[in-house]
């Protein structure tokens, strides 16, 4: 399959997609970005034609897949762009910093059929995944509780992308970087819809304009509560994680998203092994080529980024004025 990469210097990219295009024997057929100092960030990863316009390079390499990125105030637009030409995409998460401007897009994604994945790769860890198919089996959630921390925040300037410390052009620090995954995953394993969200974030540790830490509770529509932390507080550029889920059925816990052990109800335990962080890009990428060539939709859409940044909308709303604050509805107002 031929890919394009838009916005190759998306930290990701020479990260975790291109190893993972590279071991699936994918077949890049060129790399861009906005600029010729971006696009050549990526030059020593990739043998490939470069371009710094995306129309040219989708004109001339006519691929049958893209890989999309960009600082995430410019992913909306960059998503519709996509659309209008009905080129099917991943992206990066959060896709874009508000869910009003994201959802038309997503609704004309839907109308016009269009394969569109978002990374929201925490949905690939072995738990998870080993959660969502015994859905059905564990009765009522209760509480779940996922924590992210990861080191120095100026990390981001080394590997290029500067726009992640700024809160105008990020969303947010740790929010919006780290913070979808932990919003997706509440909704994705424990309640169809978050209706009320209490935040507050921290400021001062890295002496950035985006805060340090963000602890945010969500409140489900039948009771269960959800506690998500992320950070950049970590000494060194290591990270720290801890995942728990409570329900009729179950208790599961521990740092190792990748090997757990679940403890059943009954006195019964069971260990579950599986994807661990090193795997779940991977996993992620073969995943959705396997589904776009077979015609099945991905395991993530637009459509759940928009219900992700609605929650997200609401925690930044909540850190603001210190209150508890409702999830609006999709006919309502929050955000750019």
């Amino acid at each position: 399959m031929k890919i394009a990469i838009l916005g190759a210097s998306h930290w990701h990219v020479p990260l975790m997609y291109i190893p993972a295009l590279n071991d699936l024997g994918e077949e890049i057929v060129a790399v861009a970005d906005t600029s010729q100092e971006l696009v050549d960030l990526v030059q020593d990863k990739v043998d490939c034609p470069r371009y710094t316009d995306y129309e040219r390079c989708l004109a001339e390499t006519q691929p049958d897949f893209v890989f999309a990125h960009a600082p995430h105030r410019d992913m909306t637009d960059l998503a519709a762009w996509l659309i209008q030409r009905h080129a099917p995409f991943h992206m990066e998460k959060p896709m874009g910093t508000g869910w009003r401007r994201l959802e038309p897009v997503a609704t004309k994604a839907e109308t016009e059929g269009l394969f569109c994945s978002v990374a929201l790769v925490s949905r690939y860890y072995a738990i998870v995944e080993w959660l969502k198919a015994r859905q059905a089996e564990l009765g009522q959630v209760y509480h779940y509780y996922y924590r992210l921390f990861a080191g120095d925040p100026g990390r981001y300037r080394t590997w290029g992308v500067p726009w992640m410390l700024d809160p105008e052009i990020a969303g947010g620090g740790p929010l919006f970087n780290f913070g979808p995954h932990v919003v997706d995953l509440m909704l994705y394993l424990c309640t169809s819809e978050v209706v009320e969200v209490s935040a507050r974030l921290t400021h001062g540790l890295s002496g950035e304009a985006i805060e340090d830490i963000a602890s945010l509770t969500m409140y489900g529509a039948c009771g269960e509560v959800g506690v998500g932390e992320v950070s950049y507080c970590m000494p060194s550029n290591t990270y720290e994680r801890y995942f728990s889920y409570d329900c009729d059925a179950l208790h599961a816990g521990g740092p190792d998203l990748g090997d757990m052990v679940v403890n059943w109800r009954n006195g019964q335990s069971e260990q579950v092994k599986g994807n661990a962080f090193e795997d779940v890009y991977p996993a992620y990428v073969k995943d959705t080529l396997e589904r776009f060539r077979a015609g099945q939709p991905p395991v993530a859409t637009p459509r759940d980024m928009v219900r992700t940044l609605r929650v997200m909308c609401a925690a930044q709303e909540s850190a603001e004025t210190r209150k508890t604050v409702t999830v609006v509805k999709a006919a309502e107002g929050c955000g750019a």
